[in-house]
């Protein structure tokens, strides 16, 4: 890995259960998280990845992921809030065209498809250096890895000699790969809109107790219109609007919710979408217009940062129809009056 390619920028993406990951390479200032992500690993997993449950093994991973840049070598990580949650890296060797390669996730976040996603970035990088086969070596009992390997969608063969097994990973690039790829895509897209189109919880943030004002429109439509759920209003000056109960903050809510509607000052659309995220709220719809380029950009930055999925700013909002998610002959809907739509910000399985 060269300096240019460290400093290519990040790619924001989209795991299996729908929450957004970072991905992007690894630099020398990762050193002391990528040694945490190791050190916080079982005993076991240490085994499945090095073979050896050596925490001396874990350093000089992490010594070799974040050394100098070299030809032949790339290490890519994935994080989540900041947190470092998997790395995936490959090695050529004497033959330039094949190149070793290994991945480690951290305890907890397995099935999620981290590896997955780190592997097929990791996959078209080596296309881009002309590498045309992966190899990697796993104990024969490590499944998760094994089967991470046969999921991808590239051809791919075993030796078992012992407790061992070797994997040769052919990357040439078929209908069947693309296929795959798009269908984890597909599934991935499908799973992060599931907060946003059928939550169980609801906030109205900026829901005000001044008839015609915007947020006490959103909240009376999701009222009126049957919502079946939670419906909770974000007001610090009511305790009630509409007959729904209403709290000072995100943060002071009863339960999270998987939606938060704003309609709250442009100003401090950032600041309370900042607020959400660290509640775990997983979708906003921002209907506030009038933000400004650098409002913009950090309310963007915000939701990537907690992966939230986006509709917004400046938005008409979202209509659900199934009659699941309401007690009334008309859909529950969470929409202003009046208002124009600009445009709508969701973020796709790679951006």
């Amino acid at each position: 890995m060269t300096d240019d390619e460290r400093s290519r920028p990040m790619v924001h993406a989209l795991l299996a259960d729908g929450t957004t990951a970072c991905i992007r390479a690894v630099t020398p200032r990762d050193r002391e998280q990528l040694q945490r992500l190791y050190e916080e690993v079982s005993p076991e997993s240490l085994r499945m990845r090095f073979f050896a449950a050596s925490r001396r093994s874990a350093t000089m991973a992490a010594d070799r992921a974040c050394a100098p840049p070299r030809p032949g070598y790339r290490a890519l990580l994935a994080e989540t809030q900041g947190q470092m949650i998997g790395l995936a890296e490959y090695a050529t060797g004497e033959d330039r065209a094949s190149a070793e390669i290994s991945v480690a996730v951290a305890d907890g976040l397995h099935h999620r498809g981290v590896g997955t996603l780190l592997v097929e970035h990791l996959v078209s990088a080596a296309r881009t250096e002309g590498i045309s086969t992966f190899t990697a070596d796993a104990l024969s009992e490590n499944h998760e890895v094994l089967r991470l390997f046969a999921d991808l969608g590239l051809r791919t063969a075993r030796h078992f000699e012992g407790p061992e097994v070797r994997c040769t990973i052919e990357l040439a690039e078929d209908e069947a790969y693309l296929s795959t790829v798009e269908t984890r895509g597909r599934a991935a897209d499908v799973a992060s809109l599931v907060p946003l189109l059928r939550p169980d919880a609801i906030a109205v943030v900026g829901a005000g107790r001044r008839p015609g004002s915007v947020g006490r429109a959103l909240l009376h439509h999701l009222h009126a219109g049957g919502y079946t759920r939670h419906l909770y209003a974000v007001n610090p000056a009511a305790s009630s609007i509409l007959g729904v109960p209403s709290h000072p903050s995100v943060g002071a809510l009863p339960g999270t919710p998987d939606l938060a509607v704003l309609a709250v000052p442009a100003a401090v659309v950032p600041e309370i979408a900042e607020e959400c995220g660290k509640a775990g709220v997983r979708a906003l719809l921002v209907v506030t217009a009038g933000l400004d380029a650098d409002q913009a950009r950090a309310l963007l930055a915000v939701c990537r940062s907690h992966g939230m999925r986006l509709v917004g700013p400046n938005c008409l909002g979202i209509c659900n129809t199934d009659p699941e998610w309401s007690r009334s002959t008309a859909p529950w809907s969470a929409r202003a009056c009046g208002r124009t739509t600009r445009h709508f910000t969701v973020s796709p399985r790679n951006r």
